[in-house]
């Protein structure tokens, strides 16, 4: 396949997923349940049900230890091979302790592609080292959908911040946003709000023609800016 029709296949399934999440929004904003998927292997939770199985990228906000092995020795020698290899150690050293000092800073880490189910409870993710991780929509304290950039973060009481990204977010957006925040606050929800009015109007227009925000313009959306991440902020 040539380059262009790539580009154009690219610009579809961008289009096809905005408007997956659009019909969402419109399906929960009518007052109806997601309708459950029939899962095999995973076994979920007493009165848990699974509504949506896909890919995403995955990446957590962390610091590292700063940890880091001093190098060291006993030099013996002339005077001049002794200091320059005292010299070679100190700027070893100093190296090392430098990379330990950006290790600690956070940032976004771990980042994969990997397949995620969102249930009424909860959003799994699939490690290839640790299998399944629970993250439960109780546990959450921070919450910025960001469909508009493909993005998905979660702050938590207990663990690390999660960010999600790539085409299935704006679904997951307004799905998380219904589980979150409830039934009757995720409409207001201003990360989803492109979905949202989307979702009211006919189009991905609003009234008098005038552009909605996230728009699907060849295979982008846009306009939008990343929302701020609060106290998540790298």
């Amino acid at each position: 396949m040539s380059p262009k029709r790539d580009d154009a296949a690219n610009a579809q399934r961008a289009r096809d997923e905005w408007q997956l999440a659009v019909d969402w929004a419109r399906w929960l904003l009518a007052g109806n349940a997601p309708q459950a998927l029939t899962m095999y292997g995973l076994v979920l939770e007493q009165g848990e049900v699974a509504y949506v199985q896909t890919i995403a990228q995955y990446a957590r906000l962390y610091g590292g230890n700063g940890r880091y092995t001093q190098s060291g020795g006993l030099f013996i020698g002339n005077p001049t091979f002794v200091l320059g290899m005292m010299a070679a150690n100190a700027a070893v050293n100093a190296s090392r302790r430098a990379a330990a000092r950006r290790d600690m800073e956070q940032m976004w880490r771990d980042v994969q592609e990997l397949p995620v189910v969102a249930t009424n409870y909860r959003l799994l993710c699939h490690l290839p080292t640790k299998g399944w991780m629970s993250f439960y929509y109780s546990a959450v304290q921070e919450f910025y959908p960001d469909p508009v950039n493909w993005m998905l973060t979660f702050g938590f009481s207990n663990a690390v911040p999660l960010r999600l990204s790539g085409l299935a977010t704006p679904t997951l957006s307004v799905l998380t946003s219904w589980c979150v925040l409830g039934t009757d606050r995720w409409p207001g929800e201003p990360g989803i709000a492109p979905l949202v009015q989307a979702a009211i109007g006919p189009q991905l227009r609003g009234g008098a023609g005038a552009d909605v925000q996230g728009e699907v313009v060849q295979g982008e959306i846009g306009p939008g800016e990343p929302r701020g991440l609060g106290n998540l902020e790298p």
